[in-house]
């Protein structure tokens, strides 16, 4: 599957550039396939299994490691389509540990989309949202995900806000209880009017925008949560942090990709018992060697731009 990253590292944005990467390298982190071949070592999969990948490559010994954030691994292994070649080609090697065995029937499209997935399932974990006025920043594929499993999850009432009129309608389809397009309508005031002047209990951010991230705070209730997914490109400013954060003990933290393994064991069972449906995420299936053409389409897709090798 095609991310909006891949765009940026493809158009090499400014936020790519600063990452310095070493090039060449194959793009692609998010995919399913089939096990071609197995290493003498390997002992939980053999050829014929059908396997999906996650995106961290840990070494297993840091403290990191060891204490249970191997996705965030000190030793930083490898990343798949940056430091480490990715899923862009017709074959990719894996480690053993980023592996995740699929159910024998399991469709490789809907499948290659369980990385992001489990980034929206990631930050949701996050923000603790059952029982909570939720508010989702950011309506591309993670963001409509985000709105399904909020509501799977137990969240009260799920705000979305993008500036795309398209994309807020389908938030609706999936599980939002009340739409903002940030260009005609105050995220604060709608999140104070949908919570009985309260504010959202929790933000989940993936715009990366930073006058949208000072205004979720604004949006917040006294002691709620900010997750942080998207991607900043400039400097992030809150100006009056000490009356706005501090003094209100608001909770902000970040988010890199999947939690391994604990995000992964949800996720899967989430998709067992039908609360998420995939299939609401294939945005366009194409030949890999329509590449170009799915990377000026993505924009306008509702979901992912899936290619097959």
């Amino acid at each position: 599957a095609m991310c909006k990253s891949d765009v940026e590292v493809f158009e090499w944005s400014p936020l790519v550039a600063a990452a310095k990467y070493k090039l060449p390298f194959t793009l692609g982190h998010e995919f399913a396939g089939e096990v071609e071949a197995v290493g003498s070592l390997v002992k939980s999969f053999q050829p014929g299994d059908r396997v999906a990948g996650e995106t961290h490559i840990p070494c297993g010994t840091c403290y990191e490691c060891r204490t249970g954030n191997q996705h965030i691994c000190s030793n930083n292994m490898g990343v798949l389509g940056r430091n480490v070649d990715g899923s862009f080609a017709e074959y990719i090697r894996l480690p053993e540990i980023s592996a995740i065995k699929l159910p024998p029937d399991a469709d490789f499209v809907q499948m290659s989309l369980l990385e992001p997935l489990g980034t929206a399932l990631h930050g949701l974990q996050k923000a603790q949202v059952s029982g909570k006025y939720v508010a989702i920043l950011g309506v591309g594929t993670i963001g409509l995900m985000a709105c399904e499993l909020a509501k799977a999850l137990g969240a009260v009432k799920v705000i979305s806000l993008d500036i795309n009129e398209h994309r807020l309608a389908y938030s609706l389809k999936v599980g939002a209880d009340v739409a903002v397009n940030g260009m005609k309508e105050d995220l604060v005031e709608v999140a104070k009017r949908e919570t009985e002047g309260r504010g959202v209990d929790c933000v989940v951010d993936f715009t990366g925008n930073g006058r949208v991230i000072n205004q979720a705070i604004d949006a917040l209730a006294t002691a709620g949560t900010l997750v942080h997914v998207g991607m900043v490109g400039a400097e992030l400013t809150i100006p009056s942090y000490m009356y706005r954060v501090v003094y209100r003990e608001l909770k902000i933290t970040g988010l890199f990709g999947l939690h391994m393994f604990k995000t992964w064991e949800l996720m899967m069972t989430l998709l067992r018992n039908k609360k998420i449906d995939l299939s609401s995420y294939v945005g366009a299936v194409a030949p890999l060697a329509d590449y170009k053409e799915a990377l000026e389409k993505f924009n306008d897709l509702n979901g992912r731009a899936i290619m097959l090798p």
